[in-house]
């Protein structure tokens, strides 16, 4: 599967040409690796069977595969596909089911109320 990258300078307009799927909104920590380094924490904004946001991740450019392990699933590889100051965009390379993206937004609702 051939997947463009979305550049950092991207408008509203453009964000929502590029996406194929709506991401909903979830706030928990998980945890990414890149390459063989440590396994670090990051924060999850939103997400989406075919990839989520992180609020920052440092030394991540476009295009660098990493590892992330989201609460209850197992570690799975992405692709960061773009970065700018609203965050880190990353693509599964492996979709996750949609009733999964829905258990844990779901969760993330019910543990801010």
């Amino acid at each position: 599967m051939m997947v463009e990258p979305i550049p950092s300078n991207r408008s509203t307009r453009s964000d929502g040409l590029a996406r194929k799927q709506t991401r909903l909104p979830v706030a928990f920590s998980c945890k990414l690796r890149t390459g063989s380094g440590p396994w670090r924490s990051a924060s999850m904004t939103d997400l989406s069977c075919q990839g989520f946001r992180l609020a920052w991740l440092p030394e991540c450019e476009p295009g660098r595969q990493l590892w992330v392990r989201i609460p209850g699933l197992e570690a799975r590889t992405a692709m960061v596909r773009w970065r700018d100051d609203r965050g880190v965009g990353c693509e599964f390379l492996h979709p996750l089911h949609a009733a999964v993206i829905h258990f844990l937004s779901r969760a993330t609702i019910r543990s801010s109320a």
